[in-house]
């Protein structure tokens, strides 16, 4: 009852729009319930009285009845599915951004295509629901309701007897109903792990081809999706039974009626006309009750996609700003690391009681082994996860006691698998700047940025210049071609604080060279934070700090770690013979 209760307020800005489409339903249960009524009138009054006169008026009723009952039903039915729409857009849009929200653990705990479902099919489902459910249950209520009020007028004994199996029909409707609930959560969850399976097969397709491994993905998919389809036809069943059982009672009750209605028409205690009226809306109000089967499929459905989506609206981000946390300002100072220690799972920790001071301006490199803690350390300066304990101090103030905003406002990062928006090339160097998307960047300020990068002449060599899509994750450009783009996004931030995590990595001599040449002119004047595989590409740092299993071993230049003969030394002389 609570998630019903919470649905209403997306409801309540609707609720003119769907007291309309209301009295439409109602309308359009009268004009049902007055096509019952012709029926007695067509026998009585026309067929056995022989009135010609009357004959004429019922049959120019009869367009005018099913026109007005049209009209009633497309007005009803485009207001309900505008409220429907409505509801699943408002619904898509805080569903995403509260992902938007939510801290950087959350998506190490759940897949994307778990997290696409949810705004894709549970919305869709939804939206099916909230578009079907209303319509039936008013329109088909009223009409039924309308229908069994005419049936007691006729004639209210057989009325009694009649009704007397609905109790009987809602027993297994209300026990379907509970199962189709509990198939329901389970489609939900496994449609997650089937666009899980989509999402890695498609982004995963050049592993797969290397590897010559699609036979082997085709039958990972083939799993999941008769997994999945066991599950959607235990649902298929449950809801086709209903039908059958519904229309085995209805059965007994159309025979009673013939049977018993029939006799007392031949005895001449009952009309033919008032028989033939009672026997159309029995049966007319047999139709609202079989679809009550199917809106209650509908509703554990609609209930089923309302429980997983407001499941992910109740998820709190870890990391937020404090209650009457201050603005940071540029740094000045210094970047202080004081006893951090940090760990994704309890017992396992990745940085141990880290100390250590990076002065404003500083060059900063960070090297170690694989798994030695280097891109932990650097997510947490811009505050992507909090640290078990110990704190990060700029300027002497844990960046825990400032606003999100004004922290991450002075920090850039160009990593290693750089992401790009499908979208045009300015789009994506615009993107590093605050508030970029509401105004507007001059040309200028855009060419020197993509200059500074060595990207401004490849850039005009594109098809459209500037305007050219990259496409998804700017799958049409170079990798050296994508850093670059990232490099110039830093710079159009023009950050206080840059960190580099690997980013010259896997690439060719030429790219690299050029990216090397980028990076050099944006590290000038800055606070730098640099985490290197290649360990050629650091000697200009002015201090190196070596990593390994989350405590630093070695502190110093690079010339002075040479001479100490320890870890740096170690893997400089690996690489030097690679």
């Amino acid at each position: 009852m609570e998630i019903y209760k919470r649905f209403f307020k997306y409801l309540k800005p609707h609720e003119t729009r769907f007291i309309q489409g209301s009295l439409c339903m109602i309308f359009v249960a009268g004009l049902t319930t007055l096509s019952v009524w012709m029926i007695k009138y067509v026998v009585d009054k026309v067929l056995i009285a022989k009135d010609l006169k009357m004959l004429l008026w019922i049959t120019a009723l009869i367009p005018v009845v099913y026109l007005l009952k049209g009209v009633f039903g497309y007005v009803r039915n485009y207001l309900m599915h505008y409220i429907s729409q409505s509801i699943v857009r408002d619904i898509r849009l805080e569903l995403y951004s509260h992902l938007q929200k939510l801290s950087l653990d959350f998506y190490h705990k759940n897949s994307t295509g778990r997290l696409m479902s949810r705004l894709t099919n549970d919305t869709t489902t939804l939206q099916s629901a909230i578009g079907y459910v209303p319509v039936q249950l008013i329109r088909d209520g009223l009409t039924l309701l309308f229908l069994i009020g005419t049936i007691f007028y006729l004639n209210w004994k057989f009325a009694l007897i009649t009704l007397i199996l609905l109790p009987i029909a809602a027993i297994p409707v209300s026990l379907i109903g509970s199962k189709m609930r509990r198939i329901g959560r389970e489609i939900q969850n496994h449609m997650g792990d089937l666009f899980s399976s989509i999402q890695e097969g498609i982004t995963g397709n050049v592993v797969t081809k290397v590897f010559s491994k699609e036979e082997e993905e085709i039958g990972r998919f083939k799993k999941e999706n008769d997994h999945y389809y066991s599950i959607l036809m235990r649902w298929v069943r449950a809801d086709v039974f209903g039908a059958p059982i519904m229309e085995c009672i209805g059965s007994f009750a159309a025979a009673f009626l013939l049977w018993y209605g029939g006799k007392d028409v031949i005895d001449g205690t009952w009309t033919a006309g008032s028989f033939f009226s009672f026997l159309g809306a029995s049966i007319s109000a047999y139709k609202p009750i079989k679809e009550f089967t199917g809106m209650n499929a509908r509703i554990q459905q609609g209930a089923s996609a309302l429980e997983r989506i407001f499941q992910l609206l109740d998820e709190v981000p870890t990391i937020v700003d404090k209650k009457g946390c201050e603005e940071l300002l540029p740094i000045k100072e210094s970047l202080e690391f004081e006893n951090l220690s940090f760990s994704y799972e309890k017992g396992m920790p990745v940085l141990n009681q880290l100390h250590f001071k990076v002065p404003a301006g500083e060059v900063l490199a960070i090297v170690g082994p694989s798994g030695s803690g280097k891109t932990t350390l650097i997510h947490l300066v811009p505050r992507l996860f909090d640290p078990d304990s110990g704190s990060i101090l700029i300027d002497g103030k844990d960046i825990r006691n400032v606003s999100l905003a004004s922290l991450r406002q002075q920090i850039s990062m160009v990593t290693q698998d750089t992401f790009l928006f499908n979208d045009t090339v300015r789009y994506n160097i615009v993107y590093g700047r605050a508030g970029s998307m509401n105004r507007e960047i001059s040309r200028e300020e855009l060419e020197t940025a993509a200059k500074t990068a060595n990207a401004h002449n490849f850039i005009m060599e594109l098809p459209q210049g500037y305007e050219t899509v990259v496409g998804e994750k700017g799958v049409r450009l170079s990798g050296g071609q994508r850093q670059r783009i990232a490099i110039a996004r830093a710079l159009i931030k023009n950050p206080p604080i840059l960190i580099l995590d690997e980013a010259t990595s896997s690439l060719d001599s030429e790219s690299e060279r050029l990216v090397q040449e980028a990076l050099e002119r944006l590290m000038q004047n800055r606070t730098v934070l640099m985490v290197a595989h290649r360990l050629s590409t650091i000697r200009k740092a002015h201090r190196i700090i070596v990593l390994e299993n989350g405590n630093i071993v070695e502190v110093g230049p690079h010339d002075f770690l040479l001479k100490k003969s320890g870890l740096y030394k170690k893997l400089y002389e690996t690489q030097a013979v690679l």
